[in-house]
């Protein structure tokens, strides 16, 4: 697992959620679970999320996201495998 490729997927991410038509609630949920994907992933070379909420808001956010915003479920669903692959 490269750790630059997922923090380029993360940026897409925050892009591509300034460009949704979604109320600034949801925008905030993104912005704010994208966040927090970030800061626990840090730099480092060991990959350990220590917030374990983190996959279910992923898991919630890409099943409300799938109909309306396709492109943005896809990038969740990419980080939601990556995640997993690394063991989170």
């Amino acid at each position: 697992m490269d750790p630059k490729h997922l923090h380029e997927q993360l940026v897409t991410l925050q892009k591509e959620i300034d460009l949704l038509a979604v109320n600034d609630a949801n925008r905030a949920k993104l912005h704010a679970l994208v966040d927090d994907i970030d800061r626990e992933l840090g730099s480092g070379p060991q990959f350990v999320l220590e917030d374990s909420s983190l996959q279910d808001r992923l898991e919630e956010l890409v099943s409300s996201f799938e109909v309306e915003h396709p492109t943005t479920a896809g990038v969740l669903k990419d980080i939601m495998v990556k995640l997993a692959s690394i063991g989170v």
